[in-house]
């Protein structure tokens, strides 16, 4: 069930105009032929009577006449039908971690994130592909409806702008729970920062849905370069536990070296799966994520 949080964002604000503008030049591109559900503008994995050709079959009894290739038939003497690409609608998902972790930095990455899915679903909905947005915030998920067209781009807003971090990071639960009542196989955004020792696994889970998945691995400044000196006290912001620690030169490269890992353990694994990767720093404007980067990897077009 949806849920709305009692200290809305204005959603009005997201996406600036010029910003908006600029997403109507574009559009999503999936790297996959997926199945829709009505006709639209991408391409499907059946045959229709589109103006794009397919291929060749053999005619039988009862085909429209109007298919018939007749050149084909005057050099063969032999019926053939033309089969043609039928178009469809595309479906797009947005996973949004809505864990306290979120929270952390300046900008802040669940700040960031809202704005890039507020981009996303608007380049969905402006396509004329079917937009869904879902999140886990404080240890529940919830999700919009299935929206469609360049007018639901306000719902979409609203309901992003209503969403408020909390709880623990539990990735793996959000995605299981999305694929439970996803209604067909799309394009699939993960915005997350992926602190869960369960990622692999989650990112395994959506591999076995068959659609098409690109991951905006998100950190704040604060995550890819702390600016730490001396003794600490550094608190979980999702549990609560403490540890003494003091950080000097070595334990920051020590830092620098595992961040690599982390983020390098995360590309191989979507890339053995097929998904497209992105790490993305939130002092990077979405704009810039989304229109470039994003394109550069033909997520967007």
């Amino acid at each position: 069930m949806a849920t709305e949080p009692s200290t809305p964002r204005n959603a009005g604000q997201l996406l600036e105009p010029s910003f908006i503008r600029k997403l109507e030049q574009a559009a999503i591109a999936s790297r996959r032929v997926l199945k829709g559900r009505s006709k639209g503008e991408r391409r499907s994995p059946r045959k229709g009577t589109s103006v794009e050709f397919a291929d060749f079959r053999a005619y039988t009894h009862g085909d429209d006449l109007r298919y018939v290739d007749w050149n084909a038939y005057a050099r063969l003497e032999k019926l053939f039908l033309k089969l043609f690409v039928e178009e469809e609608d595309l479906h797009v998902y947005v996973l949004l971690d809505g864990s306290e972790s979120m929270k952390y930095g300046t900008p802040g990455k669940f700040e960031w994130a809202v704005q890039a899915a507020a981009a996303l679903s608007y380049l969905g909905l402006s396509g004329h592909d079917r937009v869904q947005l879902f999140a886990h915030t404080g240890g529940d998920a919830t999700h919009s409806r299935l929206l469609r067209g360049r007018g639901a781009a306000r719902e979409a807003f609203e309901w992003l702008a209503a969403l408020e971090p909390s709880g623990p990071t539990n990735i793996q639960q959000a995605a299981d729970w999305m694929l439970r009542v996803l209604p067909t196989p799309g394009v699939v955004f993960v915005l997350s920062d992926l602190f869960d020792e369960d990622w692999e696994s989650t990112l395994g889970r959506l591999a076995a849905a068959k659609g098409d998945v690109c991951v905006l691995h998100t950190f704040s400044p604060e995550d890819y370069q702390p600016n730490l000196q001396g003794d600490l006290r550094l608190i979980d912001s999702e549990n609560a536990d403490a540890r003494e620690i003091t950080i000097g030169t070595s334990l920051m490269r020590r830092y620098a070296r595992n961040r690599d890992l982390f983020i390098d353990a995360v590309r191989r694994t979507c890339h053995r799966y097929g998904f497209a990767h992105l790490p993305a720093v939130t002092s990077d404007p979405v704009e810039d994520v989304v229109l470039r980067q994003l394109r550069r990897l033909q997520v967007v077009r």
